[in-house]
Protein backbone atom coordinates (compact mmCIF):
# COMPACT_ATOMS: atom_id res chain seq x y z
CA UNK A 1 0.00 0.00 0.00
CA UNK A 2 1.30 3.46 -0.88
CA UNK A 3 0.81 4.88 2.59
CA UNK A 4 2.93 2.06 4.00
CA UNK A 5 5.75 2.97 1.60
CA UNK A 6 5.57 6.62 2.52
CA UNK A 7 7.02 6.25 6.00
CA UNK A 8 8.65 2.81 5.86
CA UNK A 9 11.73 4.05 7.70
CA UNK A 10 9.95 6.17 10.27
CA UNK A 11 8.54 3.79 12.86
CA UNK A 12 10.20 3.34 16.23
CA UNK A 13 8.69 1.87 19.37
CA UNK A 14 7.42 4.39 21.90
CA UNK A 15 8.65 3.79 25.43
CA UNK A 16 6.54 3.97 28.61
CA UNK A 17 6.23 7.55 29.74
CA UNK A 18 4.41 10.02 31.90
CA UNK A 19 1.92 12.19 30.05
CA UNK A 20 1.56 15.97 30.19
CA UNK A 21 -1.63 17.53 28.84
CA UNK A 22 -1.08 20.47 26.51
CA UNK A 23 -3.60 23.20 27.28
CA UNK A 24 -4.17 24.78 23.87
CA UNK A 25 -5.75 28.21 24.06
CA UNK A 26 -8.58 28.61 21.57
CA UNK A 27 -8.34 32.14 20.22
CA UNK A 28 -11.35 34.21 19.27
CA UNK A 29 -11.48 35.62 15.76
CA UNK A 30 -10.49 39.18 16.87
CA UNK A 31 -7.43 37.75 18.64
CA UNK A 32 -6.56 35.65 15.59
CA UNK A 33 -6.86 38.72 13.39
CA UNK A 34 -4.53 40.62 15.71
CA UNK A 35 -1.93 37.86 15.42
CA UNK A 36 -2.38 37.76 11.66
CA UNK A 37 -1.38 41.39 11.39
CA UNK A 38 1.70 40.97 13.57
CA UNK A 39 5.02 39.18 13.06
CA UNK A 40 4.39 35.40 13.29
CA UNK A 41 6.52 33.34 15.65
CA UNK A 42 7.86 29.89 14.75
CA UNK A 43 5.71 27.25 16.45
CA UNK A 44 2.75 29.60 16.92
CA UNK A 45 -0.64 27.85 16.67
CA UNK A 46 -4.16 29.32 16.47
CA UNK A 47 -7.04 26.88 16.98
CA UNK A 48 -9.95 27.66 14.63
CA UNK A 49 -12.04 24.52 15.15
CA UNK A 50 -12.10 21.23 17.06
CA UNK A 51 -10.67 18.89 18.03
CA UNK A 52 -13.19 16.09 17.67
CA UNK A 53 -11.03 13.12 18.77
CA UNK A 54 -9.26 14.25 21.92
CA UNK A 55 -6.81 17.03 22.69
CA UNK A 56 -3.03 16.82 22.38
CA UNK A 57 -0.91 15.03 24.97
CA UNK A 58 2.86 15.47 25.05
CA UNK A 59 5.25 12.80 26.30
CA UNK A 60 9.05 12.69 26.49
CA UNK A 61 11.05 10.92 23.78
CA UNK A 62 14.75 10.20 23.49
CA UNK A 63 15.39 13.14 21.09
CA UNK A 64 12.40 15.37 21.76
CA UNK A 65 8.71 15.24 22.62
CA UNK A 66 6.24 12.76 21.14
CA UNK A 67 2.53 13.51 20.81
CA UNK A 68 -0.82 11.74 20.92
CA UNK A 69 -4.45 12.76 20.41
CA UNK A 70 -7.16 10.18 20.98
CA UNK A 71 -6.23 7.08 18.91
CA UNK A 72 -3.32 8.68 17.00
CA UNK A 73 0.27 9.19 18.14
CA UNK A 74 3.65 10.14 16.69
CA UNK A 75 6.30 7.43 16.91
CA UNK A 76 9.50 9.30 16.05
CA UNK A 77 11.03 12.71 16.67
CA UNK A 78 10.11 15.95 14.91
CA UNK A 79 12.64 18.60 13.82
CA UNK A 80 13.74 20.86 16.66
CA UNK A 81 11.30 23.77 17.02
CA UNK A 82 8.73 22.18 14.69
CA UNK A 83 5.05 22.76 15.61
CA UNK A 84 3.25 19.77 17.10
CA UNK A 85 0.69 17.93 14.90
CA UNK A 86 -2.91 19.10 14.60
CA UNK A 87 -5.43 16.78 16.33
CA UNK A 88 -7.78 14.82 14.03
CA UNK A 89 -10.89 16.87 13.32
CA UNK A 90 -9.27 20.16 14.35
CA UNK A 91 -8.37 23.07 12.08
CA UNK A 92 -5.50 25.35 13.07
CA UNK A 93 -3.37 28.16 11.75
CA UNK A 94 0.29 27.21 12.29
CA UNK A 95 3.56 29.01 11.64
CA UNK A 96 6.70 27.10 10.69
CA UNK A 97 10.20 28.48 10.94
CA UNK A 98 13.08 27.50 8.69
CA UNK A 99 13.81 23.76 8.55
CA UNK A 100 16.49 21.86 6.61
CA UNK A 101 15.12 19.08 4.43
CA UNK A 102 16.01 16.69 1.62
CA UNK A 103 13.66 16.93 -1.39
CA UNK A 104 12.88 14.86 -4.48
CA UNK A 105 10.46 16.07 -7.17
CA UNK A 106 8.47 14.35 -9.89
CA UNK A 107 5.23 14.36 -11.88
CA UNK A 108 2.54 11.68 -11.63
CA UNK A 109 -0.82 10.81 -10.11
CA UNK A 110 -0.45 11.90 -6.43
CA UNK A 111 -1.34 8.38 -5.29
CA UNK A 112 1.77 7.04 -7.06
CA UNK A 113 4.15 9.78 -5.93
CA UNK A 114 5.73 7.91 -3.04
CA UNK A 115 6.80 5.03 -5.30
CA UNK A 116 9.15 7.43 -7.07
CA UNK A 117 10.12 9.69 -4.18
CA UNK A 118 10.68 7.43 -1.22
CA UNK A 119 13.72 5.37 -2.23
CA UNK A 120 15.93 8.26 -3.43
CA UNK A 121 15.29 10.09 -0.16
CA UNK A 122 15.78 6.99 1.96
CA UNK A 123 19.04 6.30 0.13
CA UNK A 124 20.18 9.86 0.87
CA UNK A 125 19.67 9.62 4.62
CA UNK A 126 21.26 6.15 4.72
CA UNK A 127 24.40 7.28 2.85
CA UNK A 128 24.77 10.28 5.12
CA UNK A 129 23.87 8.55 8.44
CA UNK A 130 20.91 10.86 9.02
CA UNK A 131 18.19 9.67 11.38
CA UNK A 132 14.60 9.51 10.12
CA UNK A 133 12.20 12.09 11.53
CA UNK A 134 8.48 12.76 11.22
CA UNK A 135 6.61 14.04 9.38
CA UNK A 136 7.28 13.11 5.77
CA UNK A 137 6.06 16.00 3.63
CA UNK A 138 4.39 15.96 0.23
CA UNK A 139 3.73 19.19 -1.70
CA UNK A 140 1.47 19.30 -4.75
CA UNK A 141 1.45 22.04 -7.38
CA UNK A 142 -2.16 21.31 -8.31
CA UNK A 143 -4.12 18.98 -6.05
CA UNK A 144 -6.91 17.05 -7.80
CA UNK A 145 -10.52 18.06 -7.52
CA UNK A 146 -12.56 16.30 -4.78
CA UNK A 147 -12.64 12.56 -5.53
CA UNK A 148 -10.78 13.19 -8.79
CA UNK A 149 -7.63 11.79 -10.39
CA UNK A 150 -4.94 13.25 -12.59
CA UNK A 151 -1.22 13.97 -12.83
CA UNK A 152 0.46 16.82 -10.97
CA UNK A 153 3.90 18.14 -10.09
CA UNK A 154 4.89 17.04 -6.58
CA UNK A 155 7.81 17.20 -4.14
CA UNK A 156 8.47 14.73 -1.33
CA UNK A 157 10.69 15.80 1.58
CA UNK A 158 12.42 14.12 4.52
CA UNK A 159 13.04 16.67 7.27
CA UNK A 160 16.32 16.97 9.15
CA UNK A 161 16.19 17.00 12.96
CA UNK A 162 18.71 19.87 13.05
CA UNK A 163 20.88 21.75 10.55
CA UNK A 164 23.84 19.88 12.03
CA UNK A 165 22.63 16.69 10.30
CA UNK A 166 24.21 17.82 7.04
CA UNK A 167 24.87 20.72 4.64
CA UNK A 168 22.62 22.07 1.93
CA UNK A 169 23.36 21.16 -1.69
CA UNK A 170 22.75 18.27 -4.11
CA UNK A 171 23.13 14.54 -3.62
CA UNK A 172 22.35 13.11 -7.04
CA UNK A 173 18.66 13.79 -7.71
CA UNK A 174 18.07 14.84 -4.09
CA UNK A 175 18.28 18.51 -3.10
CA UNK A 176 18.97 19.59 0.49
CA UNK A 177 17.51 23.03 1.17
CA UNK A 178 16.57 25.37 3.98
CA UNK A 179 12.88 26.24 3.72
CA UNK A 180 11.38 29.70 4.02
CA UNK A 181 9.17 30.43 7.04
CA UNK A 182 5.60 29.38 6.30
CA UNK A 183 2.11 29.96 7.72
CA UNK A 184 -0.60 27.39 6.94
CA UNK A 185 -4.18 26.45 7.71
CA UNK A 186 -4.01 22.77 8.77
CA UNK A 187 -6.62 20.01 9.03
CA UNK A 188 -5.83 17.04 11.28
CA UNK A 189 -6.84 13.64 9.84
CA UNK A 190 -6.96 10.11 11.27
CA UNK A 191 -6.97 7.01 9.09
CA UNK A 192 -6.27 6.24 5.45
CA UNK A 193 -7.38 9.51 3.89
CA UNK A 194 -3.85 10.48 2.79
CA UNK A 195 -3.65 10.43 -1.00
CA UNK A 196 -7.09 8.89 -1.46
CA UNK A 197 -9.07 11.95 -0.31
CA UNK A 198 -6.68 14.79 -1.06
CA UNK A 199 -9.12 16.76 -3.19
CA UNK A 200 -11.91 16.60 -0.61
CA UNK A 201 -9.57 17.77 2.16
CA UNK A 202 -8.43 20.66 -0.01
CA UNK A 203 -12.05 21.72 -0.52
CA UNK A 204 -12.64 21.57 3.26
CA UNK A 205 -9.60 23.76 3.95
CA UNK A 206 -10.61 26.26 1.27
CA UNK A 207 -14.03 26.55 2.92
CA UNK A 208 -12.40 27.25 6.31
CA UNK A 209 -10.16 29.94 4.78
CA UNK A 210 -13.19 31.53 3.14
CA UNK A 211 -14.91 31.71 6.55
CA UNK A 212 -11.85 33.26 8.23
CA UNK A 213 -11.36 36.35 6.11
CA UNK A 214 -8.20 37.51 7.92
CA UNK A 215 -6.30 34.85 5.91
CA UNK A 216 -5.66 34.47 2.18
CA UNK A 217 -4.50 31.25 0.50
CA UNK A 218 -1.04 31.68 -1.06
CA UNK A 219 -0.06 28.18 -2.23
CA UNK A 220 -1.11 24.65 -3.09
CA UNK A 221 -2.00 21.87 -0.69
CA UNK A 222 0.66 19.91 1.16
CA UNK A 223 0.34 16.72 3.19
CA UNK A 224 2.25 15.60 6.29
CA UNK A 225 2.39 11.94 7.40
CA UNK A 226 3.49 11.14 10.96
CA UNK A 227 3.50 7.31 11.09
CA UNK A 228 5.23 4.27 9.64
CA UNK A 229 3.77 0.95 8.49
CA UNK A 230 3.74 -0.51 12.01
CA UNK A 231 0.79 1.78 12.79
CA UNK A 232 -2.60 0.38 11.65
CA UNK A 233 -4.01 2.33 8.72
CA UNK A 234 -7.07 3.37 10.74
CA UNK A 235 -4.83 5.04 13.35
CA UNK A 236 -2.35 6.85 11.13
CA UNK A 237 -1.97 10.56 11.73
CA UNK A 238 -2.10 12.89 8.72
CA UNK A 239 -2.24 16.61 8.28
CA UNK A 240 -3.47 18.46 5.18
CA UNK A 241 -2.41 22.09 4.84
CA UNK A 242 -2.78 25.14 2.61
CA UNK A 243 -0.24 28.00 2.93
CA UNK A 244 -1.79 31.35 3.87
CA UNK A 245 -0.82 34.94 4.55
CA UNK A 246 -2.66 37.72 6.36
CA UNK A 247 -5.32 39.26 4.14
CA UNK A 248 -5.26 42.97 3.44
CA UNK A 249 -7.64 44.59 5.87
CA UNK A 250 -10.02 47.25 4.53
CA UNK A 251 -9.02 50.77 5.47
CA UNK A 252 -11.12 52.39 8.16
CA UNK A 253 -13.33 55.19 6.79
CA UNK A 254 -12.16 58.69 7.56
CA UNK A 255 -14.22 60.54 10.11
CA UNK A 256 -16.61 63.02 8.55
CA UNK A 257 -16.01 66.66 9.39
CA UNK A 258 -18.51 69.51 9.58
CA UNK A 259 -17.11 72.52 7.69
CA UNK A 260 -19.33 74.86 9.77
CA UNK A 261 -18.13 73.48 13.09
CA UNK A 262 -16.01 75.82 15.20
CA UNK A 263 -13.54 74.68 17.85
Amino acid sequence: MITALLLAAGSIAAQPHSQDRIQDRVLTHPEAAAIATGAPVAGQIIRLRGPSEGDITERPGSDGPLYSAGRVATDTKLPIGYPRPTPPGAVEVKHYGTVRQAEFSGSSDPRRASRSGFMPLFGHIQRNSIAMTAPVEMRFEDAPEPNGNGSTEWTMAFLYHTEADGPTGRDGEVRVVDTEPLTVVALGVRGGRGFEDLGTARAELEAVIAENTQWTATGSVRMLGYNGPATPVRDRWWELQIPVSPAEQPAEPEAETDPNRTL
